[in-house]
This record gives C-alpha cells, structure tokens and sequence, in this order.
C-alpha cells in the first residue's frame, strides 16, 4: 500500500521504518518494556508481514485497486482515530510535558496507522475475490437441527435459573403486570405487555408465580432459537455450505451470554431477535423477490418489535427509513407499503393504545444522559463558571453531592440527582439549557470530549474490560417470584463460573465478548462490500449499525453488553453478507 510508489531498491528502509513505528506503537499501548526479548520478535514479524503483504499487493494489482486502497486507508483513519481517543491517558501514562504527550500521541499513531492499514490491505485482497460457494441444494434438516440445537444448549441454563433470571428492571415490569405499580414505557410497555400474557396463560393453567414466568422464559427462548434457524434457512437459500451453518450453530448454542440472555427477561433479548429477524428479512427481499409472504410478514413483525421494545429502536428505524427506500427504489409502492404499514402500528400502540391504558412516558431526563455527564464533568473539574451560569445550573439540581457521585461511565446518578431536583423547570427550559450546555462544551471542548468519551467507549472500542452474562437468579422482590433452581451442586456452578471466565482467558475467542470488537468487524465487512462496489448492499448493514449510533447519541452506561446485544446476536450475518454471491 505505502511501498507501490518506491522501487525494490528503497523498498526495504521504508518497511524497516514502518515496522519501527509499529513495534513503538504496540510497546507503548501494551505496556511492553522496550528492553522485552518479545521486541526484536515483533519487529521482525511486522517487517516479515508488511514485506509479504507489499508483494501482495504488486502481484494482484486487478484486485488491490487504487479504489481498494483507498477504502483502507479510510477504515485505517477511523480506527487510529478511535485508537488513540480510547488509549490516550494509558499511551501518555507518566508524561506531564505536552510537547513529549503529542509525540508519542503522533507516533503511536503513525505506527498502529501501518499496522491496520496493511491488515485491512490483507483482508481486501483475500475477500474481494472470495464468494460464497453456490450449493443449489437444500438441506432442509439443518434449520430444525439449529432450533433444537439452541434449545438445548440453552436449556440447562433454565433448569439452574428457573424460573428465570431477573433484574431490578425485569422486577418492575412484573409488577406492572401484576399491577402493584402504574404502566409505564421507561421499560418497553409492548414487551411488558408480552410478559403478561404469557404470564397470565402460565398463571391460569398452572395456579403458581413462578411457573407463570418460566412459560414467558420458555417462549422466549423458542423466539431466540426461531430467530437463528430462520437465519440458517435463509443462508442455505444463499448459497452457504452446511459447514458454516452448523458453526453458525455453535456459535448460538454453545457461546455462554446467548444462554444467560434467553433465560433473563429483559427487553433487549427478544428486541435483539428483532434485529436479527428484519435483518435477515431485508436480505431476502434485497437478494429475491419471495413468492412466499413469510418475508414480507416477518419485515413487518419484527419492524413493529424495534420500534417498539426498544425505545432507541423507533429512532433507529426512522433513521434508516428514507436510505431503505432509496436501497429499494425500483420497488418503492412495495417497501412504501410495508414500511408505511410498520409506523403506523407502532404509532397507534404509542398514542392510542397507551394513552388508553394511562401509560406514562419516561422523563425528558432520560435522553440526555450524554449532554448531562459532560455538565457534570466541567463542574467536577472546578472549571470556571459565571455567577449566571451556577444560577442556571441550581434552579435545577444540588450540586453538592456531584463530585462524590460523579461516575465517568455511569449516568444514573446524575439523573437521580436531576430527578430529586427540579426536573420540570428543565423540561420547561429546554432552549435555556441546550444554549448552557453548547456554551460550555465550546468553552471547554477537551473536558467535554474526555466526558464523552468515558460514556461511549465500550460500544466503539474493542479493549475494555466488562463483564458479560455474569447475572445469576432473581433480586429479592414483593411479587412472590422467588429463584428456586432445578439443578444446581458444585460441579454446575464450577462448570457455568468456567465458561463465564473463558472469555477473558482466551485470545480471539474473548473478541465474541467484545462490543467494540464486533462493531469493527461490521465496519470491515461494508468496507470489503464498498471495495466490491457492492455499495446498494451497504442498506443491510444499517439497521444494526443505527441501533449503535443511538448508543453512541444517548447510552446511560459506557459498556453495557445488552443494549449492543442486537450487534452480538447478528454478527454472523454480517459477516457473511460480503460473500454472498448475486443470485
């Protein structure tokens, strides 16, 4: 990529000085000593790889276009960028001077810049030619193996967590159901309405509370494993060998969080089968005009579910609304129809149906999670304030207890703070506030961009450390549902701690646990697409890509897996999508 213009002569100094910045580059972000033995190690396999990939590239001119190589060096861009915004206070670790924290800012840049670059040229000219082998015939068993596969991976999680595993925010949708407290959408009222009825149908045949929520369990794990067959299925139909399905398989029954998430009752379990549903739904009607309705009445189901159990879903629908229409042009009254058809079911179930049913809304305090951390930062980091603005900041909120409760990658705090204030003056004042929180942010960009990043960094960045699926039983509560585990002893709880920890103990396998992981394995694969020149198949990327930019406009917790499980549970599409070949 950077040794095309040079001749074979000078070739060799400039991959030396390549590898150079690279090594500097890993040393410095992996805390390796530059006197480590691993040094001269890793400086030898970058020069080898850089050297080996730089052939590369003149043997197969037809396929590492100029076009290609510009796309790398893109992607290459944003992922130094984000590179070095998430390990900037790490790289300058111990440097008080800014002169020397901009160098090693630069050149850890420059060498991780090489080190990508010359990967993603790797990758290009591996996948630009590379299609998934045609196999006319269909396999019609493997679908129901991968049902049942999934279940049964999924099923001993069930016994050792039956009836179910519940949170805080599970329990208050419970007692919405069984009406000890209002209906409310802070949590999905159209998911706690799904909750209730088979809640209600357990109840009824069964007389017993927690068997009522192990029918809703049950369901929901059937939902989840539905959702991967009919994936598997519509693969087969692409063309996918049985090899890559029945991986696609153990990746679903066998990866530990898939287990956890189908046996917990939250919202973003089966919203994330929604995604998976109308992604796969769209890859139908993009690859083939189906004979059969199924397609058409799955888009709609599950374009109904995202807007409606999650409430970052309705906008990462509308958001990908007008690009899907544009993708689908040549038929426009058909996806005009369906989409229609989506918005105005959702819409009547938001202000008919709730309204109905004296559903309240969540508070205004819940969407600004993001512009409130970074508030909170400046007055943390005593900066300075006029008397007006203080005015402005105390009509609304204590501020005494802010330094104490202040949690870089945590909201919650301050929108209870908020709340125990004067949040309606805020709802009132929304213009007032909105020009507070912009004068400052320019005021005092660095503090708010620092702020923003602690709140985002683990849906974009693949090195932080969080748990996932760690979630056991069910908090005590006053609804009668009480965790009473059907198989448990010693060697369960070992076995289930085990596969929890593995994610953290092995390489590569720990990236399947990464937010930030997957979300750059998405990036690359519409890079491979926009290198095929494939860019109309860009549109299957963008529903799951705009559940994330919603994370990244107003998430409440800096690396929480659930709400990016939809990204989890749909990489294996992605990540064929560049293979498929045209029908």
């Amino acid at each position: 990529m950077f040794a095309m213009p040079y001749s074979k002569k000078n070739l060799i100094p400039i991959l030396l000085a390549q590898s150079f910045f690279s090594l500097w580059a890993v040393c410095r972000a992996s805390g390796l000593s530059s006197r480590s033995i691993l040094a001269p190690i890793l400086f030898t396999a970058f020069f080898l790889y850089f050297k080996h990939i730089s052939r590369l590239e003149e043997k197969r001119p037809e396929i590492f276009t100029k076009h290609a190589s510009a796309i790398a060096m893109a992607v290459s861009f944003l992922f130094t960028l984000l590179f070095l915004l998430a390990e900037s206070p790490s790289l300058t670790d111990g440097l008080d001077h800014k002169l020397f924290q901009l160098v090693i800012l630069a050149v850890c840049g420059i060498g991780f810049f090489f080190l990508v670059s010359y990967s993603l040229a790797f990758l290009l000219i591996l996948s630009v030619p590379y299609t998934l082998t045609e196999n006319p015939g269909q396999v019609k068993h493997i679908p129901l193996f991968c049902l049942f596969a999934c279940l049964l991976g999924w099923f001993p999680y069930f016994l050792y967590e039956y009836p179910a595993i519940m949170t805080p925010d599970s329990i208050n949708q419970l007692e919405q159901v069984l009406s000890m407290v209002p209906y409310s959408n802070h949590h999905p009222w159209a998911h706690t309405m799904v909750l209730k009825a088979w809640y209600s149908l357990g109840f009824f045949l069964t007389g017993n509370q927690n068997a009522a929520v192990a029918f809703f369990t049950l369901f929901q794990m059937f939902f989840m494993a539905a959702c991967v067959s009919w994936l598997v299925a519509t693969l087969l139909k692409l063309g996918a060998k049985k090899g890559i399905c029945y991986w696609i398989t153990a990746f679903y029954a066998l990866v530990p969080y898939h287990a956890v998430f189908a046996v917990t009752v939250w919202k973003d379990v089966m919203f994330s089968g929604s995604i998976l549903l109308f992604t796969t739904a769209l890859t139908r009607l993009f690859f083939f005009r189906p004979k059969q309705p199924s397609a058409y009445v799955i888009y709609l189901l599950s374009g109904i579910m995202i807007c409606l159990f999650r409430s970052n879903g309705w906008y990462a629908f509308l958001f990908s609304l007008p690009f899907l229409l544009y993708a689908f042009r040549r038929r426009l009254r058909q996806m005009l129809v369906l989409n229609l058809a989506v918005l105005a079911a959702a819409l009547i179930i938001k202000i008919p149906v709730m309204n109905a049913f004296h559903v309240t809304q969540p508070d205004f305090v819940e969407s600004i999670c993001i512009p409130l951390q970074q508030t909170a930062r400046v007055i943390c980091e005593n900066k300075e304030l006029s008397a007006e603005e203080w005015e402005k900041i105390h009509k609304i909120i204590d501020t005494t207890y802010i330094k104490e409760l202040y949690a870089p990658g945590f909201a919650d705090n301050m929108k209870e703070l908020v709340r125990a204030g004067n949040p309606g003056y805020l709802e009132e004042h929304k213009g007032e506030y909105f020009r507070l929180w912009l004068s400052l942010g320019l005021r005092y960009p660095s503090v708010y961009l620092r702020a923003y990043i602690d709140q985002t960094v683990g849906y974009w960045y693949p090195d932080i450390a969080y748990t996932v699926g760690d979630i056991d039983g069910i908090i005590s509560n006053e609804t009668g549902v009480a965790s009473t585990p059907l198989i448990g002893g010693p060697l369960v709880v070992k076995a289930k701690e085990i596969l929890q920890k593995l994610g953290d103990m092995l390489p590569l396998y720990g990236l399947l646990f990464s937010m930030g992981a997957m979300l750059w394995a998405m990036i690359c694969c519409i890079a491979i697409v926009f290198a095929k020149k494939q860019y109309r198949r860009s549109i299957l990327f963008l529903p799951g890509l705009a559940v994330i930019l919603t994370l990244l406009a107003a998430t409440p917790v800096s690396s929480e897996f659930r709400y990016a499980y939809s990204l989890a549970y749909t990489i294996p599409l992605y990540l064929l999508l560049p293979f498929i070949k045209e029908p």
